[in-house]
């Protein structure tokens, strides 16, 4: 059974996710508006090369940071599939607290390197680039974030006990199997 939590995420995760939908159906319309204006009719427009690629930075950025689960990554356990379950735990736990150690430390140099970039826009459209930047700042906030839940998961799963083996029906943080924040 779902708890509330789950439940009322639903909505939010499906709305999400649309706008990175829309994001991608953005660059892929205006490619094809690209190839269209060029080579069908003749008469190429100047933003329709900018446009996508500030637009598939944002569309990345924004899934990469919100809609993708961990699991979705690709993830290497070749060695820590050896380790004994609780060690495989602490190994977890390590791993996601420097990850958002690292990313926390380094988000405030990217927050102000974004919002330095007020002072460029791009050529054609004079879009900011602080805007196209502060994608970018809001993925490595994301992340550390989401490395933090994840290791503090990890943590207190090795202080309570493994809830998968307790209930079977658990989801296991060595296996990235959280759910996205």
């Amino acid at each position: 059974m779902a708890t509330v939590f789950e439940r009322g995420w639903k909505p939010l995760s499906a709305a999400l996710d649309a706008l990175g939908v829309a994001a991608f159906a953005c660059v892929f319309g205006a490619i094809n508006l690209q190839v269209f204006m060029r080579y069908v009719a003749n008469h190429p427009v100047s933003w329709s090369e900018e446009f996508p690629t500030l637009a598939f930075a944002v569309a990345v950025l924004w899934a990469a940071a919100v809609t993708l689960r961990a699991a979705d990554h690709i993830v290497f356990e070749l060695l820590t599939d050896l380790l004994p379950r609780k060690l495989q735990l602490v190994v977890a736990a390590l791993a996601y607290s420097g990850v958002a150690g690292i990313f926390a430390v380094a988000f405030p140099a990217i927050a102000d390197f974004a919002l330095y970039m007020k002072v460029l826009s791009s050529p054609i459209l004079r879009i900011r680039y602080d805007f196209v930047f502060s994608f970018f700042a809001f993925f490595i906030g994301m992340v550390a974030l989401r490395s933090a839940v994840a290791g503090l998961s990890s943590l207190v799963w090795l202080v309570r006990g493994d809830p998968a083996t307790r209930s079977g029906n658990g989801a296991d943080p060595c296996k990235v199997q959280q759910a996205p924040l």
